[in-house]
């Protein structure tokens, strides 16, 4: 059988990819204030971005719901097998709006749920690698395999201005006793088993890209793939990638996260992803 990739419209995913194997994305939506806007269709990053920084206003996010996913499975014909990864569960609902989409579908046995575990490139790496084993025809069971090992050797920093759009958003609470500590500092975050965690805090921007810069070196002789993500920091993201390229010898990529993701991050966000 065929194997169709669906994900959701937080994934970065390499440029050629979603023409090549006719990837379908189903988008999350944002809300601001009485519209509603259906992320990578109805806004563009680079104008969500200008109105967070101009507006006085803090957008909310919410997941696909069931019939979106549904509609899509259902757009594929019945022989084909439709492998789903989507943004990390603990981050949003769409995994859980994809299974109760799977479970309503006329072959629910055709729909493998994947929980990326992560999110923007993070999740765009394991589409990527899936999207290599379809093209050397391997099974479904052993790109599911594949996913879960990169899964567990996935890395994936940031470094924010504040820590505001974070904890408006609610998805900082697992940190929050640490918010009075460091106001004052720059917080390095990470995810750690899908879930947004505090790795390291320090006092100053230079200090925080050199700590995971130094985290990246440690792994760099198993590195497979790496890449610098940013929220609306096209110059910082360059610096970053300038940095990287004189110890990492191979292309290193520049992503933009999507408007869901920079809501919750914040403009002036920049990381560096990568696994082994």
């Amino acid at each position: 059988m065929a194997i169709a990739i669906v994900t959701d419209s937080t994934a970065n995913i390499p440029a050629g990819l979603i023409e090549k194997y006719a990837i379908k994305i189903v988008p999350l939506n944002i809300h601001i204030k009485d519209k509603v806007f259906r992320e990578g269709v109805d806004i563009s990053c680079q104008d969500y971005y200008e109105l967070l920084r101009r507006e006085p206003i803090f957008p909310k996010t919410s997941q696909p719901s069931a019939g979106d996913f549904l509609n899509t499975f259902e757009s594929y014909p019945s022989d084909y097998e439709i492998l789903v990864i989507t943004i990390s569960s603990h981050l949003s609902g769409t995994l859980q709006s994809a299974g109760t989409a799977a479970a309503m579908a006329p072959q629910p046995q055709r729909v493998t749920l994947v929980d990326s575990e992560s999110t923007t490139i993070g999740q765009g790496f394991l589409i990527a690698r899936a999207c290599e084993m379809i093209e050397k025809g391997c099974s479904l069971k052993d790109i599911e395999l594949e996913l879960e090992r990169i899964k567990q050797n996935n890395r994936l920093f940031f470094i924010v201005d504040n820590l505001e759009y974070l904890a408006r958003g609610g998805r900082i609470s697992q940190i929050s006793k640490y918010i009075g500590t460091i106001l004052q500092m720059k917080p390095i975050l990470h995810l750690h088993e899908g879930k947004i965690e505090l790795f390291d805090k320090v006092r100053t921007s230079s200090r925080a890209i050199n700590r995971i810069l130094g985290e990246m070196k440690k792994d760099l002789v198993n590195i497979q793939q790496l890449a610098v993500i940013h929220v609306s920091a096209p110059r910082e993201a360059l610096q970053l990638k300038s940095m990287i390229d004189e110890i990492y010898q191979q292309e290193v990529e520049i992503y933009e996260a999507t408007p869901v993701i920079g809501t919750h991050v914040g403009p002036g966000t920049i990381g560096l992803a990568y696994h082994t």
